[in-house]
């Protein structure tokens, strides 16, 4: 394994610190960024996030970041576990420890629990965004890639390396989510810009052409209006159709506003879901559907109310 910095942490490699030194076992890598790598790593019996980085002094900015979150509570208040140096072929990296949370990547987890969970996902989503919009931060590089979803739906953010101050530049991006990229605004760190890579991380859940996504785009192509029309042609956005459009545009004043929306949007799609048919009707498995629709559908009330 390999990071942006060509680090490698096999698995059952071990991380140990130059000044604290605690030790952590590597398990495997959940994704990487652009200044470091995030590993799932075992500290004893205790499992964490593990980000490692060359880029010391960036990396210390996240630190102080997530030190400052910790400070105004809320979620973030035992996020940060460790951080530390450690040695490495003659050099020296930067590493921080965070509370990991199992999950799966978005859309392994709606591939094994059904799309009609989007609604849930994107409302704990859109609540952490919220979180660190309220302290004054914007998150900049939403991806999916940077997203885990634990059971009932539960959502959790592994890399805070294009975390920015509002009214700042975006620190880090990735192309397909800025809204730069889509001549759609500039990269000013605000709530909009999250926003905005919010409503491409749904499309890219719950489209089935994205044609628009194609590597092979040309820059004078990249617009709105193909993400409207792509929009407009593909059925499967179904209830969530108005709030991608006036997302993408710019449309919301800020989280707040768009979470209201969005929790509107949740319960029209759920209502007008499409039943599925051709389930086998013998054994365990309809009732193991039963329940999984059950299970959903009290989540929803839950968390939507």
């Amino acid at each position: 394994m390999t990071t942006s910095f060509d680090v490698r942490l096999d698995a059952g490699s071990v991380v140990t610190g130059k000044w604290k030194k605690r030790s952590y076992r590597v398990d495997r890598k959940l994704g990487a960024g652009a200044n470091g790598s995030v590993y799932l790593v075992y500290g004893g019996r205790e499992r964490y996030a593990l980000k490692l980085s060359a880029s010391v002094l960036e990396l210390q900015g996240e630190i102080n970041l997530l030190r400052k979150l910790a400070r105004a509570g809320g979620g973030f208040a035992d996020f940060l576990v460790d951080a530390d140096d450690t040695e490495a072929d003659g050099r020296t990296y930067a590493y921080y420890v965070m509370k990991y949370v199992p999950g799966e990547p978005p859309g392994q987890f709606l591939a094994r629990h059904g799309r009609d969970w989007i609604g849930v996902i994107g409302l704990h989503l859109l609540r952490r965004l919220q979180e660190l919009h309220w302290n004054g931060w914007v998150f900049g590089d939403l991806k999916t890639d940077n997203v885990l979803v634990s059971g009932h739906g539960r959502v959790e953010l592994i890399d805070y390396g294009g975390v920015s101050e509002k009214g700042t530049g975006v620190r880090q991006f990735t192309e397909v989510f800025d809204r730069g990229y889509w001549g759609a605004g500039s990269r000013v760190a605000e709530e909009k810009y999250d926003l905005f890579a919010f409503g491409i991380l749904v499309m890219q859940l719950l489209g089935r052409r994205l044609a628009c996504f194609s590597p092979q785009l040309l820059p004078q192509n990249r617009t709105v209006q193909l993400l409207l029309e792509e929009l407009e042609e593909d059925p499967a956005y179904g209830g969530y159709g108005p709030f991608l459009h006036k997302v993408l545009t710019g449309g919301f004043a800020g989280t707040e506003e768009a979470i209201a929306s969005w929790r509107q949007a949740s319960l029209g799609a759920s209502a007008h879901e499409p039943r599925r048919t051709g389930l086998p009707h013998a054994g365990w498995l309809p009732y193991g559907f039963a329940g999984s629709l059950l299970l959903f559908a009290v989540t929803l009330y839950w968390y939507m109310s």
